[in-house]
Parts: C-alpha cells; structure tokens; sequence
C-alpha cells in the first residue's frame, strides 16, 4: 500500500532553489526574477471544523550588488504564512517574516537549514490556532 506523504521542506526548498537557478540559465528574458513558491508545510484541522493550511515561502528576488549603482544580484529569502479557512475566524492568518536574503547561488541545500527557523515558528502557531480555533469550514453559504 502507498501512502502519500507531504512534501519534506528540506528536500523541496533545494530543489526549488536548483529550479529558479535552471529557468534562469535557460531563459533569462523570459521568465520573473521575482516571485514567490509556496511549499506546504502543514495542514491542520481546528476544533470547529476550520482546516488550517502552513506554507513556507521560497521568494526569489533581486538586489542592488554592494559597490554598484546598476548591477543586479539574485537573491532568495524564505518565510512562512499559516493561513485559517474558518468561517469569520478572527485570527485568519499568521505570518514569519523573511530570513536575510542570500544569494542564489550560494549553496542550496543550505537553505533547507535556514528553512527550519521560519517553519518551526508557523507550524507552532498552526498547531495552537487549530487547538482553540472555533471557527467553522466555509460551505458557500
């Protein structure tokens, strides 16, 4: 029997690293140095029934190379976002904000690593939200 297991960010942060770095190579006019992949770091469900969704951030970007006016470097920063779907939930989300933006070739798979502060920090408070989180599922109606 398979079971589907949620994907492991540290093994999905790299390869999103190593992807943005191959589209990059491939195609660099074609294709946005600046944007945001959204990796599923969690789903819980609340006390009321309100599914709580944990998501660390990839954001790839660009800055200004230090002693230059006009060069550009890539960039990528991680962070994290837990979000409520329940029916008027007064907390509907949480976000961690960004680590230091590194280059983006620099190792990736030290990004995995730097991944675990921002997650640890979402997924806590997804875990306490869906403890005390009264909210219903949203039926359409």
């Amino acid at each position: 029997m398979y079971t589907n297991f949620a994907p492991n960010p540290a093994t999905t942060v790299p390869d999103e690293i190593r992807d943005q770095r191959r589209r990059l190579e491939n195609s660099r006019n074609y294709i946005s140095t600046n944007h945001t992949v959204e990796v599923p770091a969690g789903r819980y469900q609340g006390v009321g029934g309100a599914v709580i969704e944990a998501d660390l951030q990839v954001k790839f970007s660009q800055r200004r190379k230090q002693g230059s006016i006009t060069e550009q470097e890539d960039v990528v920063a991680l962070a994290a976002i837990a979000r409520c779907a329940g029916h008027g939930c007064a907390e509907g989300e949480h976000q961690v904000p960004s680590t230091d933006p590194v280059l983006l070739s620099a190792d990736a798979d030290d990004a995995s690593t730097a991944a675990l502060v921002p997650l640890a920090a979402v997924r806590k408070w997804a875990q306490e939200h869906a403890e005390t989180c009264r909210a219903l599922p949203y039926t359409g109606h």
